[in-house]
């Protein structure tokens, strides 16, 4: 009995039960995983809404924008510049509301920026405290 109960609790935590993208699908929030050249590596359930057909190892613009280059405020592209989290919105167009956006710079264990990461929120759940 101890044995299936030990093994019921390690299939539960388990690599493929807790991998990235159960991790990441489970957030409600957009979430896009970009490398240095703007290609899309990873994205959630949520921001697959926003991103047709298979955007993965595609740029960005060019999946949904259908641009050739970056776009001129383009927060993973600023990131990738400066290193820093930067903050913007955009329209969603399902709703029309308006998702407040902040990139994060990824860095590997050199201290080398590898990617951005960046998180959408729905600003009908942010409070309003938060939107100054």
């Amino acid at each position: 009995m101890k044995t299936s109960k030990n093994r019921s609790i390690s299939l539960i935590f388990s690599e493929k039960h807790w991998g990235i993208d159960s991790f990441i699908d489970s957030i409600t929030d957009p979430i896009v995983i970009f490398d240095a050249e703007l290609n899309i590596k990873k994205l959630n359930k949520a921001a697959r809404q926003f991103f047709p057909g298979k955007p993965v190892d595609k740029k960005c613009f060019a999946t949904k924008h259908k641009f050739v280059s970056a776009c001129k405020d383009c927060l993973i592209w600023q990131t990738l510049k400066t290193g820093h989290s930067i903050c913007g919105e955009m329209l969603n167009f399902k709703t029309g509301d308006p998702i407040l956006l902040k990139s994060y710079p990824v860095y590997n264990s050199q201290k080398k920026l590898t990617g951005v990461v960046l998180i959408g929120r729905n600003s009908s759940d942010v409070p309003i405290k938060w939107m100054r």
